[in-house]
């Protein structure tokens, strides 16, 4: 093993030798009994540290010692007419707004996106990207800070542009097409042959092109084969460029994350909550995400457990040939819950001991499935016990999960299971709850978070993830329109999609224009949190209905409407 020069941890960040971590500064003494040639680490923003060790290394961790957060989760994309439901063309072509997102700029954290594309261009064919970080490419220009990925700038773009062949100058691609699309959405210039215009069409642009996830986390979530899956840590690490890049160019900036991840604590305690919720509280800082598209895929839990001894069972249907999955049950201190299981053919494990950080491993001999399970109470800055169930290769069949309370106030407690694209095969609960669905960073305080709706016929999505976050903070605030959106993708075609994905891109672009009536305007500056709650003002309700509630928030968003109640104030 060499000695790792602290500014160069690109081998460790890329080899699938190294396992990552996110340590805030109390976790870092983890790191004092370990030979100091097998890590390095890298500062990722305002609370935590990108850590990267060699694999041998960081088996000498106790299992039970490292925080259940400092394992990176992985996230997946959104999805795969509505601006005039948004009432954002209104705002873009009246006389005295005119707004189309001058002087802000917009970041992506996707797949990418088609430089080429003429709906990323000004009118003199010049690029509107400030700046893309391609993390897949180890050629080029490192980002300045962490190392590694090709960083090309806007004169790198325009340069490719003038080319014959620009891609031999800037080789970032999006093979996905999502990125494109998302971005296109947001801050995409009309093309009138297509119909198309996105709601900033003005804006400047910054993507980071997220590098998949290693294998041995693939591994360790059992990830489907050939699903898009991105670690959490690259995406602090992608945060931390589109803000230096703001304040590069002392712009405005929304940051959009059209990506979601089913685990966690639901509640705004997850790093990439945590880093987000530090950029949204600065000046001229907004961030944006989607609930999701899980409400109806069955992989949400809600029960409760009677007083101390009267358990609850929970039903859990498993298909054919599943690899394996990782499901989370979480409820909060006091109260205190043991697990049981029951297999298929009946064979069971009866109530497990609870030690704290304890982690216990049972064979089912007739259905050849391994279980294990990990105890956690007072998961790190949480008020929370986590009891983690792992299911390696599941019999077919109905499993039974037995939750005993051993101290109980109100016995509530919710379980998660991974997002649908990440899953091999089909499980589901049967007695399952489409609430509590919004997936993360959907639970960030201060972030808008918008549920998606079918705008021609004014009705929820029923897959849109729904609220409130587990600690019952409202959200999303309102919805946007997420179906049958037109997009770019790459090659220079559009195409019409629906999802979280969609939804978020317009409600990022609706940001983009409010906070440049703001700082242009109004001479003024905005947190994400005062962004927030000016389009909640100015949301449309129907009658005969309550609000707030877990599928609208306060409304549909609607801009210009918003800004019609700010005149009246």
């Amino acid at each position: 093993m060499r000695f790792f020069d602290m500014k160069d941890c690109k081998e460790a960040i890329l080899s699938e030798s190294y396992r990552d971590f996110m340590f805030n500064s109390r976790w870092m003494q983890l790191l004092d009994g370990l030979d100091p040639r097998s890590w390095c680490r890298k500062e990722a923003g305002q609370m935590y540290w990108n850590v990267y060790i060699q694999e041998e290394e960081a088996d000498r961790l106790p299992i039970n010692d490292i925080p259940y957060y400092s394992i990176p989760k992985c996230f997946t994309l959104l999805d795969l007419g509505p601006l005039n439901a948004a009432g954002i063309t209104p705002v873009q072509s009246y006389p005295s707004l005119e707004l189309k997102g001058q002087g802000i700029l917009m970041g992506f954290l996707d797949t990418g996106l088609d430089y080429r594309n003429p709906v990323f261009r000004n009118l003199d064919g010049s690029t509107r990207i400030l700046g893309i970080w391609d993390q897949t490419i180890q050629d080029g220009n490192p980002e300045e800070h962490f190392g590694y990925g090709s960083v090309y700038t806007r004169e790198d773009i325009n340069r490719a542009l003038q080319s014959e062949d620009p891609l031999a100058f800037v080789p970032s691609q999006d093979t996905n097409g999502h990125g494109t699309f998302t971005a296109s959405v947001a801050a995409g210039s009309a093309n009138v042959e297509n119909q198309f215009l996105g709601a900033a069409p003005e804006s400047m642009i910054a993507m980071v092109k997220l590098k998949g996830a290693k294998q041995y986390l693939r591994d360790y979530y059992f990830i489907k084969e050939g699903a898009e899956a991105f670690q959490e840590n690259d995406m602090l690490a992608g945060l931390f460029y589109l803000n230096s890049l703001a304040k590069k160019y002392e712009m405005p900036l929304v940051i959009c994350v059209p990506l979601g991840c089913s685990l966690g604590g639901h509640n705004g305690t997850a790093p990439i909550c945590e880093e987000l919720e530090v950029y949204a509280n600065m000046k001229n800082r907004v961030v944006v995400t989607g609930t999701g598209n899980e409400a109806d895929k069955r992989h949400h839990y809600k029960g409760m457990t009677g007083t101390q001894g009267e358990g609850t069972e929970v039903e859990l249907r498993v298909g054919e040939n599943v690899k394996g999955f990782q499901m989370e049950v979480w409820t909060d201190i006091p109260n205190v819950l043991a697990v049981s299981l029951t297999s298929p053919s009946g064979e069971s494990i009866q109530k497990i001991p609870i030690r704290q950080n304890s982690r216990n491993e049972y064979e089912f001999l007739f259905e050849q499935t391994k279980i294990v399970i990990d105890y956690r109470l007072l998961v790190e800055r949480t008020n929370s016990e986590l009891i983690i169930v792992r299911f390696e290769n599941p019999a077919q069949g109905i499993w039974k999960i037995g939750l005993e309370p051993l101290q109980s106030i109100d016995g509530l407690f919710h379980i998660w299971m991974p997002v649908t694209e990440f899953l091999t095969g089909e499980a589901y609960f049967l007695r399952s709850s489409p609430d509590e669905t919004i997936l993360e960073p959907g639970s960030t305080p201060s972030a808008i978070t918008a549920s998606y709706y079918n705008w021609e016929e004014n009705s929820v999505a029923i897959q849109s993830g729904r609220g409130y976050t587990r600690n019952r903070m409202i959200k999303p605030e309102f919805a946007v329109p997420g179906m049958y959106v037109t997009g770019a993708v790459p090659g220079g075609n559009f195409t019409e999609r629906s999802g979280s994905s969609a939804g978020t891109a317009i409600a990022g672009g609706s940001a983009a224009l409010l906070l440049q009536w703001i700082t242009q305007n109004q001479n003024s500056q905005a947190s994400s949190a005062q962004v927030k709650n000016i389009l909640i003002l100015g949301t449309r309700r129907k009658e005969n209905t309550e609000y707030p509630n877990r599928l609208w928030g306060f409304g549909t968003m609607d801009l210009y409407h918003t800004l019609e109640e700010i005149r009246q104030l």
